[in-house]
């Protein structure tokens, strides 16, 4: 008999019983860096586990542990009677569904709510805490918006902490709430603004919450959290220590896709819940609910490539890659080019700031007619968001950004080119991306996504992995080739 008990402090569940070793053995991974610190290290395992040899797991993966053992035919008996675990695993029934006030009746924002997202905000108060997978552009705030909108008629108090990557996106989720009409008080608290204990919602970036400067004792005692973005929420970083100082039970997770690491996937269900609905790009745009895309991949083949460095050294020879696409004056005009010939918006992405102003550069002498701008880190979060509603009145906007501020959360709906300046072969970090065009516009009739496949050691090798994302993720592609001169 497998026996399941939640720990006294409530923060971790308790496994014992027969059949413990396999079902860890289960949910383990292999430690790719055991090979590489053995020497060092001995006694380091060659796998990673979810489940420490005492029994402990977090207590949302149970969802997961149940599953498999279903799926093995698990001859023993599953001890669940603790109703103190029951209670932290789905805390709803004998929770919410116990207040006087309760019901699943939907709050009126001033936007409706599409079929899927009121079966979310349903599913979320039926299980009280889960992960939920909603593609970029089907409208994951204003689900959130309900969410809570919903909750906060279960409290006479109500307290709620939404965690969000970064500033600029605290932003928009605070002015998104406030035009939907939401019956709760939502606040902002990032290195700009001042933290409101008197507000019901807090919306707060990862980095205000990671300030050694921030007093945290309060996001122990809120009634329920957010967590958008909730891929970043990785088995080895920082963010964890945030999670753990929470003790509320239910909490949510909003995010586009899952990391593809399962240690990093059980985490996730684990410190915020099981995965409860699925919406993937693909039914969204089958559905009308976002726009079509296409990726056009440009192959460009160098007759003078880089000459080759003479070391082993993987991040040197990359390195040394990225240099030279980045000082290619024929790949810099291919992009002024492809973005003056386009009528719309055009957005290009890159990864380093030398490169951006490089094309900014290119752009501006190329682009005649429109205007052209930067965006990096030093870009107020106002100039940011001038831009972007510049570029929703306007189709003759050239924008060059770093990838890592506008491949989440910005979304634009008059974008109809979005081209991948930098490479790079992260799951995640492209899906995102091709988030940025697929809100619906009077204008558009489809994203144009183009892909510049650099023939190279590392860009074949990226620009493959690229495109098996869109054929997973069943978006039309079509190759056109290019030589230097």
């Amino acid at each position: 008999m497998l026996t399941f008990t939640l720990e006294k402090n409530k923060k971790y569940a308790i496994v014992q019983g027969d059949g413990f070793e396999d079902l860890r053995e289960h949910f383990s991974v292999k430690n790719e860096a055991a090979r590489f610190t053995k020497r060092f290290n001995p006694y380091i395992s060659d796998r990673q586990y979810a489940i420490t040899p005492t029994g402990r797991f977090d207590p949302g993966l149970f969802e997961e542990i149940k599953k498999y053992l279903v799926s093995k035919n698990y001859a023993g008996k599953i001890n669940v009677d603790d109703l103190t675990f029951q209670h932290a695993v789905k805390p709803s029934p004998l929770g919410w569904m116990q207040y006087p006030q309760y019901n699943n009746q939907g709050y009126s924002l001033k936007l409706p709510l599409r079929d899927y997202q009121s079966d979310i905000v349903t599913t979320c108060l039926e299980h009280g805490r889960g992960t939920i997978m909603l593609a970029t552009a089907g409208g994951k705030t204003l689900t959130m918006a309900s969410l809570i909108s919903r909750v906060s008629t279960f409290y006479q108090k109500f307290k709620c902490l939404v965690i969000v990557p970064d500033r600029g996106l605290a932003e928009q989720t605070y002015n998104d709430f406030t035009e939907y009409g939401v019956p709760f008080k939502p606040a902002k608290w990032t290195g700009d603004d001042t933290l409101d204990l008197s507000a019901d919602v807090i919306i707060a970036n990862l980095g205000i919450l990671q300030s050694e400067n921030s007093s945290l004792n309060w996001i122990e005692f809120v009634d329920l959290l957010i967590v958008d973005e909730c891929h970043k929420l990785r088995k080895t970083n920082n963010f964890n220590n945030i999670i753990k100082q929470i003790r509320t039970p239910y909490r949510f997770g909003f995010t586009g896709t899952l990391p593809d690491n399962l240690l990093d996937q059980w985490n996730i269900i684990g410190k915020i819940g099981p995965l409860l609905y699925e919406k993937n790009s693909y039914q969204l745009r089958q559905e009308k609910y976002i726009s079509p895309v296409t990726a056009q991949i440009i192959n460009i083949t160098y007759k003078t490539p880089p000459p080759p460095v003479s070391t082993q050294d993987i991040s040197s020879r990359y390195r040394n890659e990225m240099d030279f696409i980045i000082q290619s004056e024929f790949r810099s005009q291919l992009i002024a080019t492809l973005a003056s010939g386009v009528s719309n918006n055009c957005l290009v992405l890159v990864d380093f700031i030398e490169h951006g102003k490089i094309l900014e550069l290119a752009c501006k002498a190329k682009c005649i007619t429109k205007q052209v701008y930067f965006i990096q880190g030093s870009v107020e979060i106002e100039e940011r968001e001038k831009i972007k509603i510049l570029m929703e009145a306007n189709s003759n906007v050239v924008v060059v950004a770093i990838s890592k501020i506008f491949s989440t959360g910005i979304n634009i709906k008059n974008l109809h080119y979005i081209v991948l300046a930098g490479g790079g072969k992260a799951k995640i970090k492209i899906i995102q991306t091709i988030g940025r065009g697929l809100r619906l516009h009077s204008s558009k009739t489809k994203l144009t996504l183009v892909d510049l496949a650099d023939q190279l050691e590392y860009g074949i090798r990226h620009a493959l992995k690229r495109q098996e994302i869109y054929k997973n993720e069943n978006i039309a592609q079509t190759a056109h080739n290019v030589t230097t001169s």
